[in-house]
C-alpha cells in the first residue's frame, strides 16, 4: 500500500480503516485534512517588505551559500550598519547647538555649566557656539574642575564591573591657567571655578542663577559620587525644561542603573530629591543614546520667561483636503 496509512492495530481491519477512499490519490485534502490557506499578504507570517523580496531574488541568483554569505555581509549588512551610524549616532555637539536655538528667542540671561573640563575641549566649543549663534551677549558659560585629573575611588558605585581597568588617580588633568588665558583672549562670557564641586558651587553662584537661568548642565565627571555632588547642591537651583546631559552615562558598565551617571538618574527619578523631580528623556536629542534629559520638577514656578509678544500663527488654517499642508 504505497499510499496507505497507519491501521490501529487495537480495531479490525475494515474498508474504512485500511486506507484511502477509491480514486484518491492520497495527495490532496480530504475531510480530515482541510486544505490550507496561504497567509494574506498582510499576514505577520509572511514578510512582504522590499529588502527581504530583494534578499530572497539575490538567494536565488547567487550560487553556494559560501558566496552568498559573503555578499551579504560585506554588501548589504555592513553598508546598512554604517548607514544608520552615519545617520543617528550621538555626537555631543549637536544639542549645544539645539539648545541654545531653542532658548534664543527666551528673555532674559541664561546660562550653561560644565562640570568635568579637563582640558577644555567641549568648553571652548560651547563658547564659540554661543558667539556663532550672537548669543555671547546673555549666556555666560560656567566650567568646573580641579584640573588635577581623576580622584582615587574605592566607591563600588564608580567602578567598572566588566573589565579590569579603571580611572588612575591623575587622568584628564587638565591646564588651568594656559585654558583661562586662551579664552580670555577670545571670549567674554565665561566662567572657570577651579575646585571641588561642592566648594566651588557657592551660595552666592547658586543664587546668580536665579537671574541667568540654566539651560543646559553638562555632567561630564564620570564618577556616580562626583556627579552626585553637584546635583546635592543644584538641585533647587534647576528650573523646568532645562536640559541635563550625562557624558558618560552608557560608558559604564553599559549603562547600569547599578553604577555611574546612569544609578543617579535612576535614583532621581525614584525619589531621590523627592517624588515631585523628573528626569525626562529628550528622544529629540538623545537620539540611539539616554545621555539627553529635561529637568522637570512639579509645583514649581515656571522655569523660565515667556517671550514678549505670543506666537499665534500656530492656528492651521484651512488651506486644501489634501493630504499635503
Amino acid at each position: 500500500m504505497p499510499f496507505g496509512w497507519p491501521v490501529d492495530s487495537s480495531s479490525h481491519a475494515g474498508p474504512a480503516s485500511v486506507g484511502p477512499s477509491p480514486g484518491d490519490t492520497g495527495h490532496g485534502p480530504t475531510a480530515e485534512q482541510p486544505l490550507r490557506k496561504r497567509p494574506a499578504s498582510g499576514s505577520s507570517r509572511v514578510n512582504q517588505s522590499p529588502l527581504i523580496k530583494a534578499l530572497r531574488w539575490l538567494a536565488r541568483i547567487i550560487p553556494g551559500d559560501y558566496l552568498r554569505t559573503f555578499i551579504y555581509l560585506n554588501f548589504i549588512e555592513r553598508p546598512r550598519r554604517l548607514l544608520r551610524l552615519a545617520l543617528t549616532t550621538f555626537y555631543r555637539m549637536d544639542h549645544v547647538y539645539l539648545v541654545l536655538r531653542e532658548f534664543a528667542s527666551r528673555k532674559g540671561h541664561l546660562s550653561i555649566l560644565e562640570f568635568g573640563t579637563a582640558d577644555g575641549y567641549a568648553f571652548t566649543k560651547m563658547l564659540y557656539a554661543t558667539k556663532y549663534l550672537g548669543v555671547d551677549d546673555r549666556v555666560v558659560v560656567h566650567t568646573f574642575d580641579t584640573f588635577e585629573g581623576m580622584p582615587s575611588s574605592s566607591d563600588d558605585r564608580n567602578r567598572n564591573l566588566t573589565t579590569q581597568s579603571q580611572w588612575m588617580a591623575g587622568e584628564f588633568r587638565g591646564r588651568y591657567e594656559h585654558l583661562r588665558d586662551y579664552c580670555a583672549g577670545r571670549y567674554k562670557n565665561f566662567q572657570i571655578h577651579k575646585g571641588l564641586f561642592h566648594e566651588t558651587l557657592t551660595l552666592s553662584l547658586l543664587e546668580s542663577l536665579q537671574v541667568s537661568r540654566p539651560i543646559l548642565v553638562w555632567i561630564d565627571c564620570d564618577y556616580y559620587t562626583s556627579a552626585r555632588a553637584v546635583f546635592d547642591r543644584l538641585i533647587d537651583y534647576l528650573p523646568s525644561g532645562c536640559v541635563v546631559y550625562f557624558d558618560d552615562y552608557d560608558n559604564l558598565n553599559y549603562g547600569s542603573r547599578l553604577t555611574g551617571e546612569a544609578r543617579l538618574v535612576h535614583e532621581i527619578n525614584h525619589g531621590l530629591y523627592g517624588n515631585d523631580i523628573e528626569l525626562v528623556l529628550d528622544k529629540s536629542l538623545s537620539l540611539d543614546t539616554k545621555r539627553v534629559y529635561r529637568f522637570i520638577h512639579f509645583g514649581a514656578e515656571p522655569g523660565y520667561e515667556a517671550d514678549s509678544v505670543e506666537d499665534v500663527r500656530y492656528v492651521h488654517h484651512r488651506t486644501n483636503d489634501s493630504p499635503l499642508p
